[in-house]
Protein backbone atom coordinates (compact mmCIF):
# COMPACT_ATOMS: atom_id res chain seq x y z
CA UNK A 1 0.00 0.00 0.00
CA UNK A 2 1.42 3.37 -0.75
CA UNK A 3 0.78 6.61 1.12
CA UNK A 4 0.20 9.92 -0.51
CA UNK A 5 0.54 13.39 0.81
CA UNK A 6 -2.71 15.58 1.15
CA UNK A 7 -4.71 16.32 -1.61
CA UNK A 8 -3.08 13.17 -3.61
CA UNK A 9 -5.01 9.91 -4.67
CA UNK A 10 -3.79 6.91 -5.71
CA UNK A 11 -4.11 5.06 -8.64
CA UNK A 12 -7.70 3.63 -9.75
CA UNK A 13 -6.38 0.34 -8.98
CA UNK A 14 -5.47 1.18 -5.55
CA UNK A 15 -8.70 1.37 -2.65
CA UNK A 16 -6.92 3.22 -0.36
CA UNK A 17 -4.89 6.45 0.06
CA UNK A 18 -3.66 8.32 2.85
CA UNK A 19 -2.02 11.97 3.35
CA UNK A 20 1.40 11.22 4.88
CA UNK A 21 3.65 13.48 7.05
CA UNK A 22 5.67 16.32 5.22
CA UNK A 23 8.69 14.64 6.72
CA UNK A 24 10.37 11.52 4.70
CA UNK A 25 12.02 9.99 7.75
CA UNK A 26 8.15 9.71 9.43
CA UNK A 27 6.51 8.55 6.30
CA UNK A 28 6.00 5.30 7.53
CA UNK A 29 3.86 6.29 10.37
CA UNK A 30 1.19 7.54 7.36
CA UNK A 31 1.34 4.40 5.54
CA UNK A 32 -1.61 2.40 6.23
CA UNK A 33 -0.31 -0.93 5.57
CA UNK A 34 -2.21 -4.29 5.42
CA UNK A 35 0.12 -7.08 5.85
CA UNK A 36 -0.91 -10.98 6.25
CA UNK A 37 1.68 -12.77 8.09
CA UNK A 38 0.36 -15.89 8.61
CA UNK A 39 -2.55 -17.35 7.26
CA UNK A 40 -4.32 -18.43 10.20
CA UNK A 41 -3.81 -14.85 11.13
CA UNK A 42 -2.27 -12.75 13.47
CA UNK A 43 -2.00 -10.21 16.18
CA UNK A 44 0.50 -7.94 16.15
CA UNK A 45 3.04 -7.05 18.83
CA UNK A 46 3.36 -3.36 17.32
CA UNK A 47 0.86 -1.38 15.23
CA UNK A 48 1.60 -0.40 11.69
CA UNK A 49 2.73 1.72 11.82
CA UNK A 50 4.95 1.98 15.09
CA UNK A 51 4.76 5.72 15.26
CA UNK A 52 1.81 7.93 15.07
CA UNK A 53 0.91 11.99 16.15
CA UNK A 54 -2.41 12.34 18.42
CA UNK A 55 -5.02 12.43 15.97
CA UNK A 56 -3.36 10.21 13.34
CA UNK A 57 -5.00 7.11 11.96
CA UNK A 58 -3.36 3.84 12.56
CA UNK A 59 -3.70 -0.02 11.52
CA UNK A 60 -3.48 -2.99 13.67
CA UNK A 61 -3.66 -6.63 12.71
CA UNK A 62 -5.79 -8.57 15.77
CA UNK A 63 -5.82 -11.95 14.87
CA UNK A 64 -8.31 -13.70 12.32
CA UNK A 65 -11.65 -13.85 13.22
CA UNK A 66 -14.93 -13.96 11.08
CA UNK A 67 -16.99 -12.57 13.48
CA UNK A 68 -14.65 -9.96 15.10
CA UNK A 69 -16.83 -6.41 14.86
CA UNK A 70 -15.90 -2.65 15.53
CA UNK A 71 -19.37 -2.89 17.54
CA UNK A 72 -18.51 -5.35 19.57
CA UNK A 73 -14.61 -4.82 19.59
CA UNK A 74 -12.87 -3.55 23.07
CA UNK A 75 -9.93 -1.24 22.74
CA UNK A 76 -8.47 1.11 24.92
CA UNK A 77 -5.17 3.26 24.43
CA UNK A 78 -2.94 3.93 27.67
CA UNK A 79 -0.43 6.60 26.92
CA UNK A 80 2.24 7.94 28.57
CA UNK A 81 0.43 9.31 31.92
CA UNK A 82 -1.48 6.59 32.22
CA UNK A 83 -4.58 7.87 30.94
CA UNK A 84 -6.82 5.04 29.74
CA UNK A 85 -8.65 6.08 26.41
CA UNK A 86 -12.10 3.74 25.77
CA UNK A 87 -11.46 3.73 22.17
CA UNK A 88 -14.75 2.56 21.28
CA UNK A 89 -16.65 4.52 23.24
CA UNK A 90 -15.01 7.68 22.11
CA UNK A 91 -16.20 6.78 18.86
CA UNK A 92 -12.04 6.43 17.03
CA UNK A 93 -12.45 2.47 15.95
CA UNK A 94 -12.88 3.63 12.29
CA UNK A 95 -13.52 -0.13 11.21
CA UNK A 96 -13.30 -3.51 12.11
CA UNK A 97 -12.43 -6.14 8.60
CA UNK A 98 -11.20 -8.94 7.41
CA UNK A 99 -8.74 -9.25 4.43
CA UNK A 100 -7.76 -12.79 2.83
CA UNK A 101 -4.27 -13.60 0.93
CA UNK A 102 -4.03 -13.61 -2.86
CA UNK A 103 -4.91 -16.96 -4.26
CA UNK A 104 -1.46 -17.13 -5.66
CA UNK A 105 0.31 -16.73 -2.54
CA UNK A 106 2.59 -18.83 -1.83
CA UNK A 107 1.94 -19.70 1.69
CA UNK A 108 -1.29 -20.39 0.99
CA UNK A 109 -0.91 -23.12 -1.08
CA UNK A 110 2.37 -24.01 0.55
CA UNK A 111 2.32 -23.37 4.94
CA UNK A 112 2.32 -26.24 6.76
CA UNK A 113 -1.22 -28.01 7.63
CA UNK A 114 -1.50 -26.95 10.97
CA UNK A 115 -0.59 -23.20 10.06
CA UNK A 116 -4.05 -23.20 7.83
CA UNK A 117 -6.44 -26.16 9.27
CA UNK A 118 -6.34 -24.09 12.52
CA UNK A 119 -8.89 -21.65 10.89
CA UNK A 120 -11.12 -24.29 9.23
CA UNK A 121 -11.18 -25.17 12.84
CA UNK A 122 -12.51 -22.22 14.60
CA UNK A 123 -15.73 -22.15 11.41
CA UNK A 124 -14.22 -20.12 8.76
CA UNK A 125 -11.59 -19.53 6.09
CA UNK A 126 -7.98 -18.18 6.47
CA UNK A 127 -8.32 -14.34 6.99
CA UNK A 128 -6.42 -11.52 8.99
CA UNK A 129 -8.46 -9.46 11.20
CA UNK A 130 -7.60 -5.54 10.53
CA UNK A 131 -8.76 -2.87 12.66
CA UNK A 132 -8.30 0.82 12.10
CA UNK A 133 -8.42 3.23 14.56
CA UNK A 134 -7.62 7.08 15.55
CA UNK A 135 -5.32 7.94 18.26
CA UNK A 136 -6.69 10.29 20.59
CA UNK A 137 -5.92 13.89 19.82
CA UNK A 138 -5.54 14.39 23.79
CA UNK A 139 -2.89 11.39 23.94
CA UNK A 140 0.16 12.43 25.87
CA UNK A 141 3.26 11.93 23.80
CA UNK A 142 5.60 9.21 23.94
CA UNK A 143 5.40 5.44 24.45
CA UNK A 144 1.18 4.03 24.72
CA UNK A 145 -0.04 0.83 24.53
CA UNK A 146 -3.50 -0.50 22.45
CA UNK A 147 -5.37 -3.44 24.03
CA UNK A 148 -7.74 -4.87 22.12
CA UNK A 149 -10.36 -7.48 22.83
CA UNK A 150 -11.88 -9.12 19.75
CA UNK A 151 -14.72 -10.67 22.52
CA UNK A 152 -15.33 -13.55 19.84
CA UNK A 153 -14.68 -17.40 20.25
CA UNK A 154 -13.54 -17.81 16.65
CA UNK A 155 -10.37 -15.95 16.03
CA UNK A 156 -7.34 -18.37 14.63
CA UNK A 157 -4.28 -16.46 15.69
CA UNK A 158 -3.41 -18.97 18.68
CA UNK A 159 -2.47 -15.38 20.69
CA UNK A 160 -4.28 -14.93 24.21
CA UNK A 161 -6.59 -12.48 24.36
CA UNK A 162 -6.48 -9.36 24.89
CA UNK A 163 -3.73 -8.50 22.67
CA UNK A 164 -1.01 -5.73 23.78
CA UNK A 165 0.18 -4.15 21.11
CA UNK A 166 3.32 -1.01 21.64
CA UNK A 167 2.65 2.49 19.94
CA UNK A 168 4.66 5.61 20.35
CA UNK A 169 3.13 8.96 20.19
CA UNK A 170 5.02 11.49 18.45
CA UNK A 171 4.98 15.36 18.18
CA UNK A 172 6.23 16.72 14.63
CA UNK A 173 4.86 19.27 12.09
CA UNK A 174 1.78 18.27 9.80
CA UNK A 175 -1.84 18.06 9.40
CA UNK A 176 -3.11 15.15 12.27
CA UNK A 177 -6.43 14.18 13.04
CA UNK A 178 -9.86 15.69 10.98
CA UNK A 179 -7.05 16.49 8.37
CA UNK A 180 -6.33 12.92 7.42
CA UNK A 181 -7.70 12.11 4.13
CA UNK A 182 -8.65 8.91 2.98
CA UNK A 183 -9.46 9.13 -0.94
CA UNK A 184 -9.84 7.09 -4.15
CA UNK A 185 -10.29 7.69 -8.19
CA UNK A 186 -13.75 7.00 -9.16
CA UNK A 187 -14.10 5.80 -12.99
CA UNK A 188 -14.86 9.65 -14.43
CA UNK A 189 -11.35 10.58 -12.43
CA UNK A 190 -13.06 12.56 -9.63
CA UNK A 191 -11.70 11.89 -6.07
CA UNK A 192 -13.99 10.42 -4.08
CA UNK A 193 -14.04 9.79 -0.08
CA UNK A 194 -13.30 6.29 0.73
CA UNK A 195 -16.40 4.23 2.67
CA UNK A 196 -14.63 1.80 5.22
CA UNK A 197 -17.66 0.19 5.48
CA UNK A 198 -17.63 -1.26 2.28
CA UNK A 199 -14.61 -3.37 3.49
CA UNK A 200 -16.70 -4.56 6.30
CA UNK A 201 -19.38 -7.36 5.79
CA UNK A 202 -22.50 -7.36 4.19
CA UNK A 203 -25.54 -8.48 6.06
CA UNK A 204 -25.57 -12.08 5.58
CA UNK A 205 -26.75 -15.67 6.18
CA UNK A 206 -24.22 -18.58 7.02
CA UNK A 207 -24.63 -22.39 6.24
CA UNK A 208 -21.72 -24.35 7.71
CA UNK A 209 -21.73 -27.82 8.04
CA UNK A 210 -19.17 -28.44 10.65
CA UNK A 211 -16.17 -26.99 12.59
CA UNK A 212 -14.21 -29.68 12.72
CA UNK A 213 -15.51 -32.93 13.18
CA UNK A 214 -18.87 -34.66 11.95
CA UNK A 215 -21.25 -32.60 13.29
CA UNK A 216 -22.63 -31.84 9.72
CA UNK A 217 -22.70 -35.26 8.45
CA UNK A 218 -23.66 -38.60 9.10
CA UNK A 219 -20.27 -40.00 11.22
CA UNK A 220 -21.31 -43.43 9.01
CA UNK A 221 -20.58 -41.56 6.03
CA UNK A 222 -17.04 -39.86 7.63
CA UNK A 223 -17.92 -36.47 7.30
CA UNK A 224 -17.35 -36.68 3.69
CA UNK A 225 -20.11 -34.58 0.82
CA UNK A 226 -20.38 -35.68 -2.78
CA UNK A 227 -22.88 -32.99 -3.75
CA UNK A 228 -25.35 -31.13 -1.92
CA UNK A 229 -28.71 -29.48 -2.60
CA UNK A 230 -30.00 -25.87 -0.79
CA UNK A 231 -33.58 -24.36 -0.72
CA UNK A 232 -33.13 -21.20 1.18
CA UNK A 233 -36.62 -18.94 1.54
CA UNK A 234 -36.40 -15.03 1.26
CA UNK A 235 -39.59 -12.49 1.54
CA UNK A 236 -39.43 -10.95 -1.61
CA UNK A 237 -41.78 -7.90 -0.55
CA UNK A 238 -38.47 -7.04 1.30
CA UNK A 239 -35.66 -8.37 -0.54
CA UNK A 240 -35.28 -8.52 -4.76
CA UNK A 241 -34.28 -12.09 -5.46
CA UNK A 242 -31.34 -10.33 -8.21
CA UNK A 243 -30.04 -8.77 -5.19
CA UNK A 244 -29.61 -12.10 -3.35
CA UNK A 245 -25.72 -12.98 -3.39
CA UNK A 246 -23.95 -16.49 -2.92
CA UNK A 247 -20.14 -16.65 -1.61
CA UNK A 248 -18.52 -20.36 -0.72
CA UNK A 249 -15.13 -20.64 0.56
CA UNK A 250 -11.99 -22.06 -0.78
CA UNK A 251 -9.80 -24.41 0.78
CA UNK A 252 -6.72 -24.84 -0.64
CA UNK A 253 -5.62 -27.50 2.21
CA UNK A 254 -3.25 -30.36 0.84
CA UNK A 255 -3.26 -33.91 2.57
CA UNK A 256 -3.98 -34.32 6.70
CA UNK A 257 -2.22 -33.67 9.60
CA UNK A 258 -0.55 -37.42 9.07
CA UNK A 259 -0.22 -38.18 5.57
CA UNK A 260 0.88 -35.31 2.27
CA UNK A 261 -1.87 -35.79 -0.70
CA UNK A 262 -2.51 -34.19 -4.17
CA UNK A 263 -4.00 -30.42 -4.03
CA UNK A 264 -7.60 -30.64 -5.26
CA UNK A 265 -8.85 -32.83 -2.55
CA UNK A 266 -11.31 -30.16 -1.67
CA UNK A 267 -12.22 -28.37 -4.36
CA UNK A 268 -16.15 -27.93 -5.16
CA UNK A 269 -18.33 -26.43 -7.83
CA UNK A 270 -21.38 -24.41 -7.06
CA UNK A 271 -23.90 -22.84 -8.87
CA UNK A 272 -27.09 -20.41 -7.72
CA UNK A 273 -30.54 -19.22 -8.91
CA UNK A 274 -33.61 -18.47 -7.61
CA UNK A 275 -37.22 -17.80 -8.73
CA UNK A 276 -38.50 -14.70 -7.06
CA UNK A 277 -39.10 -16.61 -3.69
CA UNK A 278 -36.62 -19.09 -2.93
CA UNK A 279 -32.72 -19.40 -3.51
CA UNK A 280 -31.79 -22.66 -4.79
CA UNK A 281 -27.82 -23.51 -4.20
CA UNK A 282 -26.29 -26.98 -5.46
CA UNK A 283 -23.14 -27.82 -5.17
CA UNK A 284 -20.60 -30.99 -6.32
CA UNK A 285 -17.52 -31.90 -4.61
CA UNK A 286 -15.92 -34.27 -7.07
CA UNK A 287 -13.93 -36.01 -4.67
CA UNK A 288 -15.70 -35.48 -1.86
CA UNK A 289 -15.18 -32.41 0.51
CA UNK A 290 -14.94 -33.13 4.25
CA UNK A 291 -17.75 -30.77 6.40
CA UNK A 292 -15.33 -28.25 7.81
CA UNK A 293 -14.62 -26.77 4.36
CA UNK A 294 -17.82 -26.50 3.23
CA UNK A 295 -19.39 -23.09 4.23
CA UNK A 296 -22.05 -21.21 2.04
CA UNK A 297 -23.01 -17.64 2.80
CA UNK A 298 -26.02 -15.67 1.38
CA UNK A 299 -25.61 -12.09 1.01
CA UNK A 300 -27.59 -9.06 0.55
CA UNK A 301 -28.14 -5.65 0.75
CA UNK A 302 -27.64 -3.00 3.57
CA UNK A 303 -30.56 -0.69 4.29
CA UNK A 304 -33.72 -3.03 3.71
CA UNK A 305 -37.08 -1.96 4.92
CA UNK A 306 -37.75 -4.95 6.65
CA UNK A 307 -36.15 -9.02 7.54
CA UNK A 308 -35.75 -10.23 4.57
CA UNK A 309 -36.89 -13.70 5.83
CA UNK A 310 -33.60 -15.80 5.23
CA UNK A 311 -34.49 -19.03 6.18
CA UNK A 312 -32.57 -23.15 5.65
CA UNK A 313 -36.18 -24.91 4.22
CA UNK A 314 -34.41 -27.94 2.72
CA UNK A 315 -31.32 -29.83 2.89
CA UNK A 316 -30.43 -32.57 0.60
CA UNK A 317 -26.95 -34.25 0.93
CA UNK A 318 -25.30 -36.86 -1.19
CA UNK A 319 -22.49 -39.48 -0.78
CA UNK A 320 -19.79 -40.07 -3.51
CA UNK A 321 -22.12 -42.30 -4.78
CA UNK A 322 -24.87 -40.84 -5.45
CA UNK A 323 -26.69 -41.89 -2.64
CA UNK A 324 -28.71 -39.45 0.15
CA UNK A 325 -26.61 -39.13 3.38
CA UNK A 326 -27.52 -37.33 6.00
CA UNK A 327 -27.13 -33.81 6.59
CA UNK A 328 -27.73 -30.96 9.50
CA UNK A 329 -26.11 -27.74 8.39
CA UNK A 330 -26.09 -25.00 10.93
CA UNK A 331 -27.80 -22.21 9.77
CA UNK A 332 -27.32 -18.32 11.24
CA UNK A 333 -28.27 -14.79 10.03
CA UNK A 334 -25.97 -11.88 10.74
CA UNK A 335 -27.67 -8.88 9.93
Amino acid sequence: MIGYRENETAPITNFISKTTLPFHQYRKASLLLFVILLFQGCAAVNTFPTIARPGDTVSVMVGGSESARKNTIDVSLTDSSSTVWDLKALGLVRSVFNLRPDGRAYGLHYSSYFDIENSWNKGHEPTQTVMVIDVPVGAALGSATLNVNLNTSDDSSGVVQPFTMSLEIVNVPGLPGASDNFLRQNFDGINEAVSFSDLEPAPYAKISFGEGGLSGFSATQGGTLGAAELVVDFDETVVNGDDLDVYVAESTQKGTAFATGPFGDHQRMVSWRHDGTQLFINIIAPKGIEDRYLQVYVVHPRGLPGDPGLNLVSTTGYDLNGSTITTVPQFSYFP
